[in-house]
């Protein structure tokens, strides 16, 4: 994916229970973002989290917007679903 500057990303993961902890730091500008995901989540799919997250924090760093909503129902406009509170 094109979010990550240089493509790396150093992942550091603890389990805790029934939940994974992660931490995620991209190698080519120090970004870092953590969340958690249920233990038995498959590395790629954390490694895609992670990607996903990265981009979303350099987007908002960035200045970028967010969706409008719809003010009739609360909706996104932009058809990703999902609710904006």
């Amino acid at each position: 994916m094109t979010d990550d500057p240089d493509g790396e990303i150093l992942l550091e993961m603890n389990r805790i229970g029934g939940a994974m902890e992660v931490r995620a730091i991209s190698a080519g500008d120090g970004l870092e973002v953590s969340f958690s995901a249920p233990a038995n989540t498959a590395q790629s799919d954390i490694q895609r989290l992670a990607r996903s997250k990265l981009g979303y924090v350099r987007r908002k760093l960035a200045g970028e917007t967010q969706p409008e909503a719809d003010p009739a129902s609360g909706r996104r406009k932009d058809g990703k679903g999902g609710w904006i509170a």
